[in-house]
């Protein structure tokens, strides 16, 4: 339908879907902003407080995305030390690593960096009619910086319309201080049951990464390099009824690999956009970062798409 059509069906965009902000309030989320994004086809949770990254995802109200053990955690419990990165990874559609690692802690660097715990500053909703299409986009900015050292900006826009299977998650790291910084980035996906079930596949990798199975007692983690000689690249998972998807442009995501933990209770399937290969800051060595001069920008695009595989 177009705007006039639907319009005279409903007297408020909200019957059917749109943008509701909101606080938890109850145990390690306590007080973390959550913007819940409605279509009506496509539902998910963006939390600015953790870095304007991706909760629960429902596709006509079948979850899609992993939640670890951990639940949302506010940015209040982060512990860089060691593993313990993994005590807040309450997982979701995307948990973002970086800015200045990923992967295994090194040094004063925790596991995958610290982004993913940085609150958002900025924050700006929007839902309106633009022509006949009604959009819903989320924006904001985090900054990761100390005194005598780096001051990146990571700014996020999350865009997606009513009716819609998609959306898009477009940002741009800009180096705001006055020397040189070598950055890494990291798109953690996570998809869980019932989309990752035994008999699912993960479509567009070889055949001996594309297996899903059942859960296993003390089953182990995996994780997969996975080499595409395209310019931009979609990978997914099927389960014979949906279908999820991220397409992305791999000038400024060239690596990506795959991450199964299919192991009881932790049941999951990463599917990881990067801008490099995993090594903590040893990455370094092999000049694997994005060098980025005072004031230079680097910026990606992904898009997720989701479909139903069934008549």
């Amino acid at each position: 339908m177009n705007k006039k059509e639907l319009l005279k069906h409903v007297g408020c965009v909200e019957q059917i879907g749109g943008i509701r902000d909101f606080t938890i309030n109850d145990g390690k989320a306590k007080g973390v902003r959550a913007i819940e994004v409605n279509t009506g086809v496509l539902r998910f949770v963006i939390l600015p407080d953790r870095c304007m990254d991706i909760a629960q995802t429902y596709y006509k109200e079948h979850a899609v995305s992993w939640v670890s053990k951990t639940g949302i955690t506010a940015p209040t419990y982060y512990e860089k030390d060691g593993k313990n990165w993994h005590r807040g990874f309450f997982g979701g559609l995307v948990t973002t690593c970086g800015l200045q690692n990923i992967g295994s802690p090194v040094g004063e660097h925790g596991q995958h960096g610290r982004i993913a715990n940085t609150p958002a500053q900025n924050v700006g909703v929007y839902a309106g009619w633009e022509g006949d299409e009604y959009i819903m986009r989320v924006s904001g900015e985090m900054r990761e910086s100390i005194v005598f050292g780096e001051n990146l900006v990571l700014r996020r826009t999350i865009t997606t319309k009513l009716f819609s299977d998609e959306l898009t998650l477009e940002d741009t790291i800009i180096n705001e201080g006055f020397s040189d910084e070598n950055t890494a980035l990291c798109y953690h996906c996570n998809f869980g049951y019932p989309l990752v079930r035994k008999g699912a596949r993960i479509v567009n990798v070889p055949d001996e990464a594309s297996h899903i199975c059942a859960p296993v007692h003390g089953g182990a983690e995996e994780c997969i390099d996975v080499k595409y000689d395209v310019d931009v690249a979609t990978a997914g998972i099927e389960n014979g009824e949906i279908g999820a998807y991220i397409t992305y442009d791999r000038k400024n995501l060239p690596d990506f690999v795959i991450w199964k933990m299919l192991g009881e209770s932790d049941y999951v399937v990463g599917l990881e956009p990067r801008t490099t290969s995993y090594g903590g800051q040893n990455i370094a060595k092999n000049n694997k970062y994005v060098e980025l001069k005072p004031f230079d920008e680097f910026s990606t695009i992904l898009k997720f798409s989701f479909h139903s595989l069934t008549l």
